[in-house]
């Protein structure tokens, strides 16, 4: 989703809001003329001095695009870039070569192109469509076939940067992007393609295959069609690997088997979605995507990097020869958690590389855990210079420091810090001490310090999954944003609800809390989530008179339901008769329309006049003037 399809919908209820015929709940009003329950095309409130001192300067941009949801619309546009690879390969001389020609043989199975729509639809020869996949709603792609194919084990970061191009190129044209790779090197392609695109709004899939799609046992079409459906039906704002069943995030994969459909794995990160008889999405691990920038490419990628493994013996002369020059960064595996010799020799040369600015990225060769201090041998490494990968993956690592060292204008610490920092979420990065003390200093942050604390058994799990949505709500009470970070560190999906409906927003909405309701924003929470009561965040802010939430809900694409409004003419009389200028204002800011009438069949304009409360009147006349000076719609 991008810029164009984000902005007509802020101040726009979602459609569950406006289920049926609304036009008989409409009508005039000798006070501020003819308009609905909720004026739609009410000008953007000025911005609060609130919202000014969080000097957010998104507020004036698109928020959040909410991750994982299901995308809307008849029709989704996809372009699937085909490289080559196993999948489209043909036996020549009893070896697999690439094989030319994927988008006619996908034209010929019917999983893959419905002919009797395209024919009526008149689409152009380049284009396929897929089967309905769902109600009313048909994904359409284009394939492009790179000139010429490559065997992925050929493939270097030149032509990652042609892939990353092309998407650039034709990123406004289509709403995602399949990309059809050889698995041997997929998942470094995928974590060079993660750091490559910057700012990334829509979904990037990788995927291939074991078994070419001619064989007639194959895994290519399952592979493939998952990927489709997964980039045509769902907002995923990064770049992802599918396989055998299952979306990963592209720089958490490896590939565990050269044999087995089931080829790689993320062992670090449980995967984003698994397609079985029902899609099963873990939404609070997907990456939320700030729709205010627009993609950056970065091409500018560091070829100069390697990969050094430890093995017990190594000798102090082979690492010196490897860490020469022209070499300007190298992933080193370690054992375990980050351990290594500790021999002097060893660890002179590490040393002495890294003073003359060579970086060094530790990272464990262990398929899962992560590089710690916990041993004195693994702070020896640290003690050399070198910088922790945590959890990386080596592909990742690679990818991540060759990234930063092609960034210009960097000093030498500039790009340490970059590397330690989570860019694209390929790392999970540990709760430091300071963070972890500061949750401590209060009761509240100490028990979700002490959550934090447990390891990954079930029982710990569930334990979690009970206590999270109440510590949650409290911390947005309190406006605790130590806590609420504590949360999303964990991997928490801040939608949580209470056994009321209740969510993080409602409670920080309710309790006038700018800031906490500016990070909930900010991690795309459901802006319009209703509780039992069906009260969404925006009506309790209303409430509350909080003039600076309300702005930032409104700017988000809040908007109050009408069974929210069903009574607002009796209370915005009671307002009125009351000299209430302030409850009035808040109405008026989350774009009621001020001129319903109450019970007795008068509008809060004629209750202020009858009252004599001139202050109210001149400015229920103010809003009445800036909504005549309106265009009208025809």
């Amino acid at each position: 989703m991008g810029s164009a399809d984000i902005l007509p919908a802020l101040y726009k209820c979602p459609a569950p809001y406006f289920e049926g015929d609304s036009s008989s709940t409409l009508r005039s009003s000798p006070c501020l003329g003819s308009s609905a329950h909720t004026n739609q095309n009410s000008p953007r409130p000025p911005v609060s001095p609130t919202l000014k001192a969080l000097r957010l300067p998104w507020l004036t941009e698109e928020f959040a695009v909410p991750a994982m949801a299901r995308a809307a619309g008849r029709e989704r546009r996809l372009l699937a870039i085909y490289t080559g690879g196993t999948i489209g390969m043909r036996s020549e001389g009893g070896v697999l070569v690439p094989g030319r020609g994927l988008a006619a043989v996908l034209r010929t199975l019917h999983m893959f192109h419905d002919e009797e729509y395209a024919q009526a639809h008149r689409l152009p020869e380049d284009t396929l469509v897929l089967p309905l996949a769902g109600p009313d709603q048909r994904i359409l792609y284009t394939v492009l076939e790179c000139q010429p194919l490559f065997d992925s084990s050929d493939m270097t970061i030149t032509e990652w940067v042609q892939i990353a191009q092309t998407i650039e190129r034709h990123y406004t044209q289509y709403q995602g992007f399949v990309v059809i790779h050889g698995t041997d090197t997929m998942a470094f392609a995928a974590s060079v393609l993660s750091f490559m695109l910057e700012n990334l709004q829509k979904p990037v899939i990788l995927t291939g295959a074991q078994v070419p799609i001619h064989a007639l046992w194959n895994d290519g079409r399952e592979n493939l069609l998952g990927a489709l459906l997964m980039a045509g039906q769902y907002i995923i704002p990064e770049v992802c690997l599918f396989f055998q069943n299952q979306l990963f995030r592209g720089n958490r994969t490896t590939k565990v088997d050269a044999r087995r459909f089931a080829a790689f794995c993320s062992p670090n990160l449980p995967p984003l979605a698994t397609v079985g008889a029902d899609v099963t999405i873990n939404r609070e691990l997907v990456r939320k995507a700030s729709g205010k920038d627009r993609l950056v490419v970065h091409s500018s990628m560091e070829r100069d990097v390697g990969l050094l493994r430890l093995y017990p013996g190594i000798p102090a002369s082979l690492v010196r020869t490897f860490l020469r020059p022209p070499l300007k960064g190298v992933v080193m595996e370690t054992f375990g958690s980050g351990n290594g010799p500790t021999k002097p020799d060893l660890l002179l040369e590490l040393r002495e590389a890294a003073e003359q600015g060579l970086i060094i990225v530790n990272c464990t060769h262990c398929l899962q855990g992560a590089v710690t201090s916990d041993y004195a041998s693994g702070m020896a490494m640290a003690g050399a210079g070198i910088v922790s990968g945590f959890d990386m993956t080596s592909e990742a690592a690679l990818a991540k420091l060759s990234y930063v060292l092609g960034q210009p204008g960097l000093t030498l610490d500039d790009r340490k810090k970059l590397l330690a920092k989570n860019l694209r979420g390929e790392m999970t990065l540990p709760m430091t001490d300071e963070r972890r003390s500061s949750l401590q200093d209060g009761m509240l942050g100490c028990r979700v310090a002490w959550l934090l604390s447990l390891n990954g058994s079930q029982e710990a799990d569930a334990m979690q999954d009970v206590l999270m949505p109440s510590l949650a709500l409290a911390a947005a009470h309190a406006g605790d944003l130590d806590t609420l970070q504590a949360f999303v560190e964990l991997g928490r999906d801040l939608n949580l609800k209470d056994c009321s409906g209740q969510t993080p927003l409602h409670a920080a909405a309710r309790r006038g809390h700018a800031a906490v309701v500016a990070m909930l924003l900010q991690r795309g929470v459901d802006v319009n989530a209703r509780n039992e009561d069906g009260h969404s965040p925006l009506l309790l802010a209303v409430r509350g008179r909080h003039q600076g939430v309300i702005g930032l809900l409104r700017a988000a694409g809040a908007c109050l339901s009408p069974q929210e409004l069903e009574d607002v003419g009796t209370e915005l009389c009671r307002l009125a008769s009351r000299a209430d200028s302030e409850g009035l204002r808040a109405w008026w800011q989350a774009g009621a329309d001020l001129g319903q009438l109450g019970y007795d069949g008068h509008c809060a304009l004629q209750v202020a006049e009858a009252a004599g409360n001139a202050d109210v009147v001149a400015l229920l006349q103010s809003f009445k003037d800036r909504l005549s000076a309106q265009p009208q719609a025809h």
